[in-house]
C-alpha cells in the first residue's frame, strides 16, 4: 500500500450500518486503507473541494448514497459535474431504492452506475468489492 492508494475511493453513507457492512467487506478483502467515509453528501462536497485543492487524494470513484438529508446524492452529482477535477471521477450510485425514476434521475445527474443495495447474509457487502475492484483494478481512466 503506498500513499497513492489511500482515499482512492469515496463512501458517502449515512447510514451507520451500512457504513460498517461495507467495511467489514473493505477490510476482508485488503481495501480498507484505501477507503474514505463520509457521512453526507455536505461532506462529500466539502472533501471533494479540498481535493481539488491539492488537500488530499482525489477518489478515483466515489461511491454515493441516493437519499441522505439536506444534500441527496443527485445534488452532489450534479456538483461534481459541474465544475473542477472531480467531473472525471466516477461514481456509483448505491442505493436500496429500484425505482425507475431514482434510477433515471441519477443518470441524468451524471452517475456513472446505479447499484441496488444488495442484503446478503452469506456475503454482506461483498456486491461493493465487485464494483470497487471493477473502477480501481480493471476499468483504465485518467489518474
Amino acid at each position: 500500500m503506498n500513499d497513492r492508494e489511500v482515499g482512492q475511493v469515496l463512501l458517502v453513507e449515512d447510514n451507520p450500518h451500512d457504513v460498517e457492512v461495507a467495511m467489514r467487506a473493505f477490510r476482508r478483502h485488503r481495501l480498507d486503507a484505501r477507503v474514505e467515509v463520509v457521512s453526507n453528501g455536505a461532506d462529500a462536497l466539502d472533501y471533494l473541494r479540498a481535493a481539488e485543492r491539492g488537500e488530499r487524494p482525489l477518489p478515483l470513484v466515489v461511491f454515493l448514497d441516493l437519499r441522505m438529508p439536506d444534500v441527496d446524492g443527485i445534488e452532489v452529482v450534479r456538483e461534481m459535474r459541474a465544475t473542477g477535477a472531480s467531473r472525471h471521477v466516477p461514481v456509483v450510485m448505491n442505493s436500496s431504492s429500484r425505482q425507475e425514476r431514482d434510477i433515471e434521475a441519477s443518470y441524468r445527474s451524471g452517475a456513472n452506475s446505479f447499484v441496488v443495495k444488495r442484503f446478503e447474509p452469506e456475503r454482506p457487502g461483498e456486491y461493493l468489492i465487485d464494483v470497487a475492484r471493477y473502477w480501481l483494478d480493471l476499468n483504465e481512466g485518467v489518474r
